[in-house]
This record gives structure tokens, C-alpha cells and sequence, in this order.
């Protein structure tokens, strides 16, 4: 088979850059110990540190208003006015609209009228129960000297009891009227469409001149000082989480601000479907910045480890089973290799840094080991590798 000599070529300009990198090296143990055809590959090092870590865990969840209110029509008619829109603040008991009253206010003056009748009407009967009164004592009086019979004394005694009736019911006529004056003035006040408390109008759902109708929303109320946020907790990090426990919470669309917040709620029940427990966090919010709707990320930190292992963020390899780094040892001086070591990477409670602690779970990690953060992707445990700068500073020595 013959082979082009421009491939040949190609094939020696691209080893070229390799051989002059590991001809730096000089008599390096590393390159003397590598396979044929498998030269050590040339890394990057960082020494772990041993530091003061605040463990923390990290929930996702969505923000919802302390307090919020849809407010309906409960009367029919017209919106005569407006006096708010969306994002406004408003207080309690201030008048957000105004459904037309013109109806409501009749019923209002028919009620009262009603009353004033009835209660003329009481007045009637008190005086014809006194007349009454009156004459059966003349009856008894004459009764007894014989100069009245008996039927004309029982004929006065009944209109009597007539006339106490008569009252009676004139008085229960007054209470009725009364509720039904009541009940006017209720739907007339039901023409009011007043906040329920200090807050924002978060949506206007009618305007100036639509019909409402009862049970038809017209605006939404929320009170935007306090945030919720809710979120699910695996079971394996419920222990860590306490009520009361202060809380870190960010969101996408306010970068580089953080809200503190306290844990308020943990659910005593996990939902055997998810194995997760429902929390909440309440945050203050008096410039309103959180908005209900918003995903937010809670950070909770759950105990302060000062002799935490950190390690550089650009050491660490993951997959979607594990984490992993390489440390750079020299087994017996017979030059470098990598050793892989299986890891947990623990959440960090402080803004975002270049480092990370981590928990080793397979394999060894001690303060003042040197990691791969540079050439590592395709490495494997036991590769020989050569450390960057030890080439560097042998190419400068020459």
C-alpha cells in the first residue's frame, strides 16, 4: 500500500508542536513512564484549601402575594366610575369604583318611607290602646255598681285586647321595615368597589361604562409588603430546615440583588408521591421589587463548617450520576499522574465564588493537594500528566 508523502508531512507538522512542549521537559519521570504513542498530558494544578464553608441547600419556587383579593360585583349595572388602575396603590376602604346606584338608592328611599309609615302607624295603635284602656276601666268601674251588664263589659275588654294587639303588630311591622331599610342600604353599598386593605391594584378587569354583573371580577387587590415563596423539600435535606431558619432568596429578573427572608411554614406531611414536604418562605418586600409570579431560588444555610475542603469550580467534572476531580500525585517519584476521586459538591450559602467545598466519597482529598482544573476532560484515573508550569518554567530556563 503506498502512502502520500503529504500526508506523511501533515501528519509530522502536527506532532511537531507536541515534541518541541515535552522536548521543554527535559528527562521529566512523567514522559519516561508514559506508553509508546501515549504522551502525559499537560495540565493545570491548584492546591485545596482548607477553609471556613457555610453548607447550604437550594429550593426553586414561585412567589405569591401575602395577601391578595379578587373583588366581584355584587350587584348588576353599569360602572359609572373608576377611580384606580393596574399597579396602583391603594389603601383600605378607598373607593376603587362605582356601579351605578341609581336603582339601589330608589329601593334606599321606598325602605325609609316604609318605616316612616310604620312607625306612624305605632303611634296609632299606642293611642287606641290607651283609649281602650281607658274605657274598660270606666266598664269595670260601672260593671261593679251593677249599672253595665256583663257582655258590655266583655264587649270593652276585647277591644282591649284588640287594640295590645294591634300594637304588637304595628311594633314587628317597624323592625321589618327597618331590616328591609337595612338591606337597601347593603345593596346601595354594594355599588362601592372598596379595597379590603393597603396594597396594589394588580389587574383592572372592566372599565369605565361596562356591566357588571354579580360574581364578575373587577379588580384584583394584592398587598405586596410581605412575598411568599413556596417550594418543595426532599426528604433528604427536610432535616436541615427548621422554621424561623433565615433564608436567602434571588430572582432572575433583579440580578445581583438578594431578599432576606425567614422559613414560616414547614407542612408535617410528605406527599408519598414526590417524597417532598411543602415549606414557605416570607420575605419583606416594602419597595414591592417581588413581584407574585416570579420564580425565585431560595438558599438556606444549615450549619458553618470551618475546616471545609475548597477546591476551584474549574476542577470539577460532572455527569449526570456524579461529580468528580483529579488530583496530580507521584506515586514512588516515578512522575505524575491523575487520580480520580468521587465527590459531593456542597451548596455554598455566600454569593457565587471561583470555589467550592466538597466532600470526598471515593478516593482521597486533604488540604494542600494539588487538582487538575486545566487538560482534565479526557483523562482517566492513573493518565500520566505533566504540570504547565514546571514545562513553562524549564522552557524558560534554557
Amino acid at each position: 500500500m503506498k502512502i502520500r508523502r503529504s500526508s506523511i508531512r501533515f501528519v509530522t507538522a502536527s506532532l511537531l508542536p507536541l515534541s518541541l512542549l515535552l522536548a521543554g521537559c527535559g528527562d521529566d519521570s512523567a514522559a519516561a513512564n508514559a506508553r509508546p504513542g501515549r504522551p502525559p498530558a499537560v495540565v493545570e494544578l491548584a492546591p485545596v484549601q482548607q477553609g471556613s464553608f457555610d453548607a447550604a441547600v437550594r429550593f426553586v419556587g414561585r412567589l405569591e402575594a401575602e395577601s391578595s383579593a379578587e373583588l366581584t360585583a355584587r350587584t348588576d349595572g353599569p360602572i359609572t366610575a373608576v377611580y384606580a388602575g393596574s399597579g396602583d396603590r391603594v389603601r383600605r376602604g378607598q373607593l376603587l369604583a362605582q356601579i351605578d346606584p341609581a336603582e339601589a338608592q330608589q329601593q334606599v328611599n321606598q325602605a325609609q318611607a316604609a318605616l316612616r309609615m310604620s312607625e306612624a302607624t305605632v303611634n296609632q295603635r299606642r293611642a287606641s290602646l290607651e283609649l281602650s284602656r281607658s274605657n274598660a276601666s270606666r266598664s269595670q268601674s260601672l260593671f261593679s255598681e251593677r249599672l253595665l251588664s256583663q257582655s258590655d263589659l266583655d264587649m270593652v275588654q276585647g277591644e282591649l285586647s284588640t287594640a295590645a294587639s294591634q300594637l304588637e303588630l304595628a311594633r314587628a311591622q317597624v323592625e321589618q321595615a327597618r331590616a328591609s331599610l337595612n338591606s337597601a342600604r347593603l345593596q346601595l353599598e354594594q355599588t362601592r368597589v372598596v379595597s379590603p386593605f393597603d396594597g396594589h391594584v394588580g389587574t383592572r378587569h372592566l372599565d369605565l361604562g361596562a356591566r357588571a354583573t354579580s360574581n364578575t371580577p373587577i379588580f384584583t387587590v394584592v398587598d405586596l409588603s410581605t412575598i411568599r415563596i413556596k417550594f418543595s423539600i426532599p426528604a433528604r435535606d427536610a432535616v436541615h430546615i427548621r422554621p424561623s431558619q433565615p433564608a436567602v432568596i434571588t430572582v432572575d429578573a433583579i440580578p445581583g440583588r438578594e431578599f432576606t427572608g425567614t422559613v414560616s411554614r414547614i407542612s408535617s406531611v410528605f406527599d408519598p408521591r414526590t417524597n417532598t414536604v411543602e415549606a414557605e418562605v416570607e420575605v419583606n418586600n416594602p419597595d414591592g421589587a417581588l413581584k407574585p409570579g416570579m420564580f425565585g431560588s431560595v438558599r438556606i444555610a444549615y450549619k458553618t463548617n470551618p475546616t471545609a475542603l475548597l477546591v476551584p469550580t474549574s476542577a470539577i467534572q460532572r455527569s449526570a450520576q456524579e461529580q468528580w476531580l483529579f488530583i496530580a500525585e507521584d506515586p514512588g517519584g516515578k512522575g505524575l499522574v491523575a487520580r480520580r476521586v468521587s465527590l459531593r459538591v456542597l451548596e455554598s450559602a455566600g454569593t457565587a465564588t471561583s470555589q467550592v467545598a466538597v466532600e470526598p466519597i471515593e478516593g482521597t482529598l486533604t488540604d494542600g493537594a494539588n487538582v487538575i482544573v486545566l487538560g482534565q476532560e479526557k483523562l482517566s484515573d492513573g493518565a500520566p500528566i505533566v504540570d504547565a508550569a514546571s514545562v513553562k518554567s524549564k522552557k524558560e530556563g534554557r
